[in-house]
C-alpha cells in the first residue's frame, strides 16, 4: 500500500491550525503519516494542536510527528525539515492556514496508482473569507517539463501544496531557498525536471485561504519582489557549476532576465550582494 506523508509547517496560525490539522487528521487513506513541524511559532498554534490530537485523534499519535525547530528560518527550511522526517512514498505539502478534503489523499493515491505519475496537480477553492470561492485550475500538459515551462511565465500554477508528489523527487542535492517569496516556483521548477510523469486531476481537493488585505503597498511590493530575486539569483548559484545538466539548464536564462527586472525595479542594491549577475 502506498504511504503518503503530509507535511505542514506551521507558524503564527492560532487560529486557523485547528480547521487545517482537523482535515489533515481526518484522511481517509489508512497509510498516511503527518509531520507538522514547528517553525519556532511565538503563539498557542502547537498548544492548539496538541490538545486537538489529545482531544480528537489520540487513536493516531504513533502517526503524528511533530518537530521542533531551534529557530526560526522560514517557510522553505520548514518543508526541508519535515521531509527529511517523511518515510511515505508521496508528499503532501499543506500550508498550515488552508485545508484540505478528507478524501484528498485517497483520490490522489488512486490517481498516481492508475497512471503511475511522479507528480499529480490538482485544482483548488480559493476561499475569499467572505463567503465567496472560486475554483483555481490548470490546463493539461503534456510532459512535466512543458509544466514547469508555462510556471516559469505566468501560464500555470507554481504552488507546490497543489502537487503531489513522489518522495524520491525530493534529492538531496535539491535547492530550498532562504525566502518564503516565489518557494514555490524556485522548488516546482527543480522537482518538475526531474520528474518522468505529471499528470492532472481535475478535482478540487485543496482550500486557499485568500490573505483578509488585498491591499499592498509599493514597500510591501519592493521586499517581496526583493526577496524572489534573491531566491532566483541563489537557485542560478546553487547550479552554476554545474548548469548544463542541471534542472534549471532550460530556464536559466530567464531566471536571471527575470531577476534583473526585479532589481532595476524594486531593488538596484542587490547588484552589491550579487556581482557579475545584475
Amino acid at each position: 500500500m502506498i504511504k503518503v506523508s503530509i507535511i505542514v509547517p506551521v507558524y503564527k496560525v492560532g487560529k486557523y491550525i485547528e480547521q487545517c490539522a482537523r482535515s489533515v487528521l481526518s484522511q481517509s487513506w489508512p497509510s498516511t503519516e503527518f509531520i507538522f513541524v514547528d517553525d519556532c511559532s511565538p503563539d498557542d498554534s502547537i498548544e492548539r494542536l496538541e490538545a486537538l490530537i489529545d482531544k480528537e485523534f489520540s487513536s493516531l499519535k504513533e502517526s503524528v510527528k511533530i518537530i521542533r525547530k531551534p529557530v526560526n528560518e522560514g517557510l522553505p527550511q520548514a518543508r526541508k525539515t519535515g521531509l527529511a522526517a517523511a518515510t511515505g512514498d508521496y508528499i503532501l505539502h499543506v500550508d498550515a492556514d488552508d485545508w484540505v478534503e478528507t478524501d484528498a489523499v485517497e483520490r490522489l493515491v488512486g490517481k498516481a496508482e492508475e497512471t503511475g505519475a511522479d507528480v499529480v496537480y490538482f485544482y483548488a477553492w480559493k476561499e475569499f473569507g467572505d463567503g465567496r470561492s472560486r475554483v483555481i485550475t490548470d490546463k493539461e500538459f503534456e510532459t512535466p517539463q512543458d509544466f514547469a515551462d508555462a510556471i516559469l511565465v505566468h501560464e500555470a500554477h507554481p504552488s507546490v501544496v497543489l502537487k503531489f508528489w513522489r518522495r524520491s523527487l525530493f534529492t538531496p542535492e535539491i535547492f530550498f531557498p532562504r525566502y518564503g517569496q516565489a518557494e514555490d516556483m524556485v522548488q516546482s521548477l527543480q522537482l518538475l525536471d526531474r520528474a518522468t510523469k505529471a499528470v492532472r486531476l481535475p478535482e478540487p481537493l485543496y482550500h486557499y485561504r485568500r490573505s483578509d488585505s488585498q491591499a499592498m503597498s509599493r514597500g510591501k511590493r519592493s521586499r517581496k519582489k526583493s526577496q524572489q530575486l534573491r531566491n532566483f539569483l541563489d537557485l542560478y548559484l546553487f547550479y552554476k557549476d554545474t548548469l548544463e545538466s542541471s534542472p534549471i539548464r532550460r530556464c536559466a536564462g530567464t531566471i536571471l532576465r527575470k531577476a534583473r527586472r526585479w532589481a532595476f525595479l524594486y531593488d538596484w542594491s542587490a547588484r552589491k550582494e550579487y556581482p557579475g549577475l545584475l
